[in-house]
């Protein structure tokens, strides 16, 4: 029984561990806390009190131990953001005067993409219809955030 007791034990830890470096709806979690009670439970019938406390000592402790390992080997370093990303308001006095200009898309519009308008790269709207990427529109207009554009005439 020693051996179940041991394996469900470190697959209890690595579960939880994955849970704590991958990013999910807490499935590894919460199997792997179920593992880790099932261990300690199972110890407990098995060889009695003192070998529950023996079990948990030793979980907390490994767990303990994962992450000091994880940390000093830099693994912890490549699952961690650390980039913050700050607020910034939209300025919508950028899109002032895009009425009527003509540009090129540089993405496909489905129906949403960015299209180039002299130089500035402009996030566009298509009226629904999808538009390729390389054609020329021209902005129709724009309401708060969002620029409408549509085919230039010449390129139908």
């Amino acid at each position: 029984m020693l051996p179940w007791i041991i394996v469900l034990g470190i697959l209890g830890l690595l579960l939880v561990f994955a849970e704590m470096l991958i990013p999910g709806f807490g499935v590894f979690g919460v199997i792997g806390s179920l593992v880790l009670l099932g261990t300690s439970v199972l110890s407990y019938m098995t060889y009695g009190e003192m070998a529950l406390i023996l079990t948990v000592i030793i979980l907390v402790a490994a767990f303990v131990l994962l992450i000091v390992i994880t940390r000093k080997s830099g693994l912890y370093e490549k699952f961690i953001l650390h980039d913050k990303q700050e607020e910034q308001d939209f300025d919508e006095s950028t899109l002032e005067g895009l009425c009527g200009a003509e540009g090129v898309t540089l993405t496909v519009l489905r129906p949403f993409g960015i299209a180039e308008f002299a130089g500035k790269r402009v996030d566009v709207c298509s009226k629904g219809e999808f538009i390729n990427k390389g054609e020329r529109v021209r902005v129709i207009e724009v309401k708060g955030k969002t620029v409408m554009v549509i085919v230039c005439e010449m390129n139908r």
